[in-house]
């Protein structure tokens, strides 16, 4: 299971380490997908001030063939969208 937290009704991912494994094991559609990730995201345990953590996660997600398609804020996290790449 992949560390996650409770945002609301929603389960965010806190740490690079966990959005990596989930996009790496996960099939997508190919209409496109969104991963919520928690504004206490971190990477190794540190706050993730410069962007690392999602560096890493995006360039699993391009390699699957997406791109990225904006984001949401919400109370608690932010909801990356996602689509095919055309």
């Amino acid at each position: 299971m992949h560390p996650r937290s409770r945002s609301g009704n929603v389960m965010t991912f806190e740490s690079a380490e966990a959005a990596l494994a989930y996009v790496k094991e996960t099939t997508f559609s190919e209409s496109g997908f969104t991963v919520p990730i928690a504004d206490k995201f971190t990477f190794a345990g540190q706050p993730d001030t410069i962007g690392a953590g999602m560096a890493v996660v995006l360039d699993a997600i391009l390699a699957k063939g997406f791109w990225p398609d904006g984001f949401e804020q919400k109370q608690g996290y932010r909801l990356y969208r996602y689509k095919k790449a055309e």
